[in-house]
């Protein structure tokens, strides 16, 4: 019998946001309007949180903005490393017997740190998901929403995100902190429309781990960003997954 399975899925694309706080950076993926952000959250709450934090909770208020949307709304937090330089800390201070250990630093340290200080910045009581996938952390996320959304939820925010690599990690490592945001609902006229493929052609390189090392996930999917600001016409196609050698298994804006 021939696969009836669906080859691919679609979301509308109600809002979207960027954080590249290296502002050369920004401006050669020509994306405008990507520095920090931090109007949602109080100043001693500001003091307390991470790079991987402030740029996620940036890209999401713009996106939000953008959508012209309410910021309570189910969301999707997706990172490859996560708190690693927080992290990073606190493994320092234990291998230096610095004890007693910074509650701060333990508090922070946790993947969800970003989805958690966000809910609360948006007294939103919707149900926030933390989730990680190296190189497949956008696939995961636009995969989740879709999901979300398929179930019942009117509208849901992605943030993909990823902060500079701590010093410490093994040569090789050196990513630039960037974040992504999407308002996210289900595909319409209304808005641009993202098409994701479900069976990709995934012929994986030899040497994933070092490619992954050397490559910020998050960053294949800044052109994306670009593409909304611009409104540029036709069909858009960026490649997720830098493990992947083949063409196929992208997205395309329509």
């Amino acid at each position: 019998m021939p696969d009836t399975r669906p080859t691919s899925f679609s979301v509308g694309i109600a809002g979207h946001g960027a954080c590249i706080p290296d502002t050369a950076a920004a401006q050669a993926l020509d994306i405008r309007d990507a520095e920090l952000d931090l109007s949602l959250l109080p100043a001693m709450v500001r003091r307390r949180t991470s790079e991987a934090t402030r740029i996620a909770i940036s890209a999401a208020t713009r996106a939000c903005r953008d959508a012209g949307s309410t910021l309570d709304m189910p969301g999707v937090f997706v990172s490859a490393i996560g708190e690693a330089a927080t992290t990073e800390k606190l493994c320092q201070s234990i291998t230096q017997c610095a004890f007693p250990l910074s509650p701060t630093l333990f508090h922070n340290s946790v993947h969800n740190t970003a989805a958690g200080y966000w809910s609360i910045a948006a007294k939103s009581m919707a149900p926030m998901q933390a989730m990680s996938a190296l190189n497949g952390c956008v696939t995961l996320g636009l995969l989740e929403a879709w999901t979300q959304i398929v179930c019942g939820a009117e509208r849901v925010l992605l943030v993909c995100y990823d902060e500079s690599t701590p010093r410490d990690w093994p040569p090789g490592f050196d990513w630039q902190p960037s974040a992504m945001a999407l308002v996210l609902e289900a595909a319409s006229a209304r808005h641009p429309s993202l098409r994701v493929p479900l069976h990709a052609d995934r012929t994986a390189s030899a040497d994933c781990l070092t490619r992954f090392a050397q490559h910020n996930p998050i960053a294949d999917a800044l052109p994306l960003v670009a593409h909304l600001q611009h409104g540029q016409p036709g069909r858009y196609v960026i490649a997720l997954d830098p493990c992947i050698e083949q063409g196929r298994g992208q997205l395309e804006i329509a």
